[in-house]
């Protein structure tokens, strides 16, 4: 499960690492961002000219199919089981043809304890934000723009995570979120390349800190949330 996050940086300094062509997103600090909030994606798309190129894009947290008949559907589908993506109705046309990553600070998750739920901070190990394996959608809204929406992959916990949460987000490694994103890769060939990330994904790279309860509710957002406690 990944259902909060901290967006404390702006992902657009990563341009040039990224190879970014487009930057789409309004970046303000946020640091409880929940589902329904809008959130950086990075994609390739096809301009109207059918060139292929890389953006930095601003979507809603929570799936959104087009075959939706209200777009509240997403505050369900803000994560995707990586066991059940291929087949699921909501997801499996997203994960053949619309996959992205979402750079992304740090999120939080929480630990069942005999004293209650402890929030834990996680962050990247390295000097990256963390990339997740995201998909994300199309779905036109009553005034007949499109809405953008993206749903985060999960899958079991492994290493020190799984002490805090039986789930975890799929990490990809900035090497990775090329072939990730790649449209260009066949049908045929998702599950092979779904398996692949699936496979690579390291804990390790992934560090964490306990955090004070206030972060439990989403009214609360300041830099103080992230802060580690005793």
């Amino acid at each position: 499960m990944c259902g909060r996050l901290n967006m404390s940086l702006d992902p657009a300094d990563l341009a040039d690492e990224l190879r970014l062509d487009v930057v789409s997103y309004d970046y303000a600090p946020r640091f409880n961002v929940p589902p329904g909030s809008f959130v950086p994606i990075v994609v390739e798309r096809l301009d109207e000219d059918g060139q292929l190129h890389r953006r930095l894009e601003t979507a809603s947290w929570g799936l959104v199919p087009a075959w939706a008949k209200d777009p509240k559907i997403g505050f369900k589908a803000f994560n995707a089981r990586s066991e059940t993506v291929l087949e699921k109705p909501m997801f499996r046309q997203a994960i053949r043809r619309r996959r992205c990553a979402l750079p992304i600070p740090g999120y939080y998750e929480w630990e069942n304890t005999e004293d209650g739920k402890q929030p834990w901070m996680m962050t990247a190990a390295g000097e990256d934000p963390l990339f997740m394996a995201g998909l994300f959608e199309f779905w036109k809204q009553p005034d007949e723009t499109w809405l953008v929406s993206t749903t985060i992959l999960t899958m079991e916990s492994a290493g020190h995570l799984s002490d805090v949460h039986h789930r975890m987000p799929v990490f990809l490694g900035r090497d990775q979120i090329g072939d990730w994103i790649d449209p260009g890769v066949l049908t045929n060939d998702v599950p092979d390349l779904l398996a692949a990330t699936l496979d690579r994904v390291d804990p390790a790279s992934v560090t964490r800190h306990k955090v004070g309860k206030a972060v439990g509710n989403v009214r609360n957002d300041s830099p103080e949330l992230a802060e580690p406690v005793a």
